[in-house]
């Protein structure tokens, strides 16, 4: 089981066979600066896609320089559909967001003919080193804080498989997912209460026996994260302070909690996006180089 994105980037700087990357969108330089990061750590090897002049002249004098497959593409629009053939026909097994639109690229990605759906529902999950683990790290999982404004039942369950077979890849057994909401009661007043003992139902009646975890809700933040509160609260769980998988009730939450962890808790972190049939890795504008890092290694262990 990994604890740390540490552990991860090093077991995939031993992997001897390295993955391809596409990075779309690649005629700037925080694309390229990605690109090089990859090969530099030897993570992976990217596949270039933009106009190829133009990508020539930012990679002289670099790593990458008459080392790296370029694909030549006219423009933003025709770089996302070609990096989804690469996928599609296996040349290439994650993408990586460079200077293109997040919506284009998705496009492409959802596109009916030859596109990478792979699942009903496309999810975001970001994984993040615990801020309160102290002597023994851990990672945790959070879901959805960047695509699905505001998850229903169904939706709920295929965001709760995405993330099980991330955790999965992650060496974890049998993970324990929890379902978020602002109390720990059953209430028909809040929605994301009623779906998460619905979830739980649903399991425990075994109908939901492909997904190999412990499902559980609902449960206000603190029960699940803080084994001091789970105790005052009497939460008698295998959530008790210590969830593996933290499902939200809607993007708002989930986006401000995984920022939170990020800025005020410092924690180490990256995500990807699931439900395709490769790793997406959509990075923010105000990601750092390590955060990226964490991303493409992330999605690498993925995509094994």
């Amino acid at each position: 089981m990994f604890r740390t994105f540490d552990e991860i980037i090093a077991f995939v700087k031993k992997s001897p066979k390295k993955q391809r990357v596409a990075v779309v969108g690649a005629g700037k330089e925080i694309a390229i600066e990605a690109a090089v990061d990859m090969v530099t750590e030897n993570l992976a090897d990217p596949v270039l896609f933009g106009p190829k002049e133009k990508i020539m002249h930012l990679i002289e004098g670099t790593v990458l320089e008459n080392k790296v497959e370029i694909v030549d593409c006219a423009d933003d629009e025709i770089s996302c559909a070609r990096s989804v053939d690469y996928a599609v026909d296996g040349k290439v097994q994650l993408i990586l967001k460079g200077s293109v639109e997040t919506a284009m690229l998705m496009k492409a990605i959802l596109r009916k003919e030859r596109g990478l759906k792979d699942s009903p529902v496309v999810t975001d999950i970001l994984i993040f080193e615990d801020p309160l683990a102290k002597e023994t790290k851990r990672l945790v999982g959070l879901t959805d804080g960047g695509l699905i404004p505001l998850p229903d039942l169904e939706t709920k369950i295929e965001m709760t498989r995405g993330a099980v077979k991330v955790f999965h890849k992650l060496g974890f057994e049998k993970p324990k997912v929890a379902y978020i909401s602002a109390i720990e009661k059953v209430s028909p007043k809040i929605q994301s209460t009623v779906d998460a003992a619905e979830i739980q139902k649903r399991k425990a009646e075994g109908q939901l026996e492909d997904i190999n975890a412990y499902l559980e809700g609902p449960f206000a933040i603190d029960n699940v994260i803080s084994e001091y509160a789970a105790k005052i609260k009497g939460i008698d769980s295998v959530m008790a302070g210590c969830a593996d998988i933290l499902v939200m009730p809607n993007i708002e939450s989930g986006n401000v909690l995984g920022k939170l962890v990020n800025y005020w808790g410092n924690a180490q972190n990256g995500h990807i996006i699931t439900g395709a049939k490769v790793p997406v890795l959509l990075s923010s504008r105000a990601d750092d180089a390590r955060a990226k890092i964490n991303s493409l290694v992330l999605g690498i262990l993925a995509s094994l």
